[in-house]
């Protein structure tokens, strides 16, 4: 379906800065009140963007000195909300709900000849889910612009497949989060419903309006049919919109009066710090990056993190955040590591910094697979369903001196919920992981245990499963093969206490005191667009009804990117190209007093092509206004900080110094046995008094120096056709494990 949105109004447009979002429309919210008679429950605020909800509306109240709490909501919260009350019988989706009733229609589907062969690959289901959900979020596929090609053929089937989907939600009163804005779109046109919504409000903010869809648009449209509408939009600052549709903001404001502050002297200056008067550490190289100019004097360097391999990358961020908590007092959420994207590899890059001792707080649907509590309601389920042996033993391995009759004893033969509830409180589940785990880890798993107990409800309850245990493993399964660290929420919040880990977008008008940009290479920024794994890029320019840009015009390019220059070349290219460039240029204006890019060379180690660092932060490089300082990392510029590093630069010791001490050696200088007699010193006092370290890392330890000078042979390939794989030289008596 396509939008012709009608909007009528004032729009403000802001230069790219970024900072306090609060910050930056107070002047314009203490203009509406008094517009309004001076009462906040007059106005209505709309952020575009579902995270930082509370905080913004905290800030937003403080900022302007309100007395009671402002209206603030996100677009998709409120559309659920008119439609929750324009149709009170439907029940919305979660998003595992959604995966279960989608695999249904995939798996009963009569496909054509490419989607037969494509659905054999294991992520058919996800990418057509993932495909699908984006379409949706935009109203549904835009059947009318699509041509005769046999690729827009291919989206027709998809667009079928997504009304068939639809359909079976309806027939059960079922909605889906991401059809909220278009049906409440609909809802409006009841004008019983709209007497009773215009009550709330006499005045609209739309802010971040450089990011509102089309369907978005369509919704504040007639939503302020007979109020105000004020929106609030920045420069050369849009990511997601630009992702769904090209063009600057002159083609979406039609109807709308601007007022321009993008030159505006005496506007607030969200380009500084608010606690120091400074200029924020990101400013320049954001503005630089987003618009190819600078006009802020850079206050520090940025700092360049070079690593060999992407987990090492990971770890010297670990070791810096650490460093930067006991040198200068700051906490665990006054950092945030961000990525391009959501998605691989984002889980691992959690994982690696909580291996070395960080926290981590992520926004959106949190990770099933490594929650250890999450695998312990599978090996129930499985032990239920089969009395499965090896599920019983992790089971007994999670709950101590478990006696087996309490298992049965938990069973209510009617209801998988009952019995799951039941298994919770016997054994104790949410206080063992309250002892077990930091508050902040806590807390995810206690958000995962309500969504394998909403997984348990829905199979006891839907008439097209069979409400056993194997439905639901089946249905556990499906959610954690394609559960994501994203998927499109009405609200978005951070955990506090932890660094924050996501993707660029979720502190897109938000900052922190250090930001680490992670991955800063060429294969991810720009990288090769895949919009999806469906569909050979080729094909995708071919498909003029794809729910992202597929068909850019040169025209497009220039009008949507400031930093587009002629001649564009491939289109297409050009314009995922500077899109990949804003996105970083959004990730590197949150940082206040520290800007971190991250680089590695390699996957891991020794394996696949090097991955050389982003063409644009060599031109940041080369930008003479724009500072930049590498830091060379644990055990060199810095001291080591965390339990990862610092296993990872023992165990490296050994090797280092017999290296250094060779490469001496063979060149004919002297050699200062000191220094390394020093560095092995520590490693034993550290080994000695350190009642925590275990003894298999003492004995890796041993083996790294017996195998560093020669004592014992190495174990891989290159020791095939020995006739004694654990021999050794003779002169220690005995073989490595």
């Amino acid at each position: 379906m396509s939008y012709a949105p009608s909007l009528s109004g004032t729009v403000h447009r802001l230069p790219f800065a970024g900072g306090s979002l609060a910050a930056r429309i107070a002047p314009i919210y203490r203009a509406a009140l008094e517009t309004v008679g001076g009462d906040p429950r007059d106005i209505l605020v709309l952020k575009r963007l579902p995270n930082e909800v509370p905080e913004f509306t905290a800030e937003l109240r403080d900022v302007v000195g309100l007395e009671s709490r402002p209206n603030v909501k996100s677009v998709a919260r409120h559309a659920s909300t008119l439609l929750e009350e324009a149709a009170p019988q439907l029940t919305r989706l979660t998003y595992e709900q959604r995966i279960e009733f989608l695999a249904a229609v995939l798996q009963g589907r009569n496909w054509s000849e490419y989607y037969d062969r494509a659905q054999e690959h294991d992520s058919f289901g996800s990418d057509v889910g993932q495909l699908l959900l984006d379409a949706t979020w935009q109203g549904g596929f835009d059947t009318e612009s699509m041509g005769d090609s046999r690729y827009d053929d291919l989206l027709r089937e998809l667009a079928e497949v997504n009304r068939a989907f639809h359909d079976k939600l309806a027939e059960r009163d079922l909605v889906e989060q991401a059809s909220m804005v278009p049906r409440a779109v609909e809802a409006l046109e009841d004008q019983t419903l709209r007497t009773e919504i215009e009550r709330e409000f006499d005045l609209v903010i739309a802010v971040e309006f450089e990011e509102y869809s089309a369907v978005e648009r369509a919704y504040i449209g007639s939503l302020t049919a007979n109020a105000e509408l004020v929106c609030v939009a920045e420069q050369e600052a849009s990511i997601e919109r630009t992702a769904r549709e090209a063009g600057g903001l002159d083609r979406f404001t039609d109807g709308l009066e601007t007022v321009d502050h993008t030159d505006d002297a005496s506007a607030e200056t969200p380009a500084t710090d608010s606690r120091t008067s400074e200029t924020r550490a990101g400013t320049p190289y954001a503005e630089f990056l987003a618009t190819g100019s600078v006009s802020t004097a850079a206050a520090t360097p940025a700092r360049i993190i070079a690593a060999e391999t992407l987990d090492r990358q990971v770890q010297e961020v670990a070791n810096e955040i650490e460093f930067l908590r006991h040198e200068h007092d700051w906490a665990y959420d006054d950092c945030a590591v961000l990525l391009r994207s959501v998605g691989d590899p984002m889980p691992r890059v959690r994982r690696l910094l909580q291996q070395s001792g960080v926290p981590t707080a992520s926004a959106g649907v949190n990770g099933l697979e490594q929650d250890l509590a999450v695998r312990e309601i599978h090996a129930l389920a499985q032990y239920y369903a089969d009395g499965d042996d090896q599920a019983l033993g992790l089971i007994e391995a999670r709950v101590p001196d478990l006696d087996t009759r309490v298992i049965e004893d938990c069973v209510d033969p009617t209801s998988i919920a009952t019995t799951l509830k039941q298994w919770i409180v016997t054994t104790d589940l949410k206080g063992r992981i309250a002892r077990e785990s930091d508050d902040i880890d806590a807390r995810e798993q206690f958000r995962n245990l309500s969504r394998l107990l909403s997984i348990a409800e829905f199979v006891d309850t839907q008439d097209f499963l069979s409400n056993d245990w194997f439905d639901f493993i089946t249905m556990l399964e499906r959610a954690i093969t394609y559960d994501a660290p994203y998927a499109h929420t009405a609200e978005v919040t951070v955990a506090e206490g932890g660094v924050t880990v996501g993707d660029v977008s979720l502190l897109k008008n938000d900052s922190r005191k250090a930001v680490f940009l992670i991955n800063v290479v060429d294969s991810v920024y720009p990288g090769e667009e895949r919009l999806t794994r469906l569909f050979p890029t080729a094909w995708l320019k071919q498909m003029s009804g794809y729910p992202d840009v597929t068909q850019p015009t040169a025209a497009d390019v220039t009008e949507t990117y400031a930093t587009a220059s002629k001649p564009i070349g491939d289109p297409f290219e050009a314009y995922h190209n500077h899109r990949a460039r804003r996105q970083l240029a959004v990730g590197a204006r949150a940082a206040d007093s520290r800007l971190y890019f991250c680089r590695y060379r390699t996957t891991r180690a020794g394996v696949g092509k090097p991955h050389h660092q982003s063409r644009y932060l060599s031109a940041i490089q080369d930008h003479p206004e724009l500072p930049t300082k590498t830091i060379e990392g644990a055990g060199k510029d810095r001291d080591i900080y965390t339990l990862g590093s610092a296993s990872t630069e023992i165990l490296a010791q050994p090797w280092a110094q017999l290296e250094s001490i060779q490469a001496i050696a063979s060149q004919g200088g002297s050699i200062d046995i000191q220094e390394a007699e020093a560095n092995f010193a520590e490693i034993q006092e550290l080994i000695e008094t350190n009642e925590t370290v275990s003894d298999r890392f003492v004995q890796a330890i041993d083996t790294q120096f017996d195998m560093a000078r020669g004592a014992i042979a190495p174990t891989g390939p290159e020791r095939r056709g020995r006739s004694d794989p654990g021999a050794t030289d003779g002169s220690e008596g005995e073989k490595s494990e």
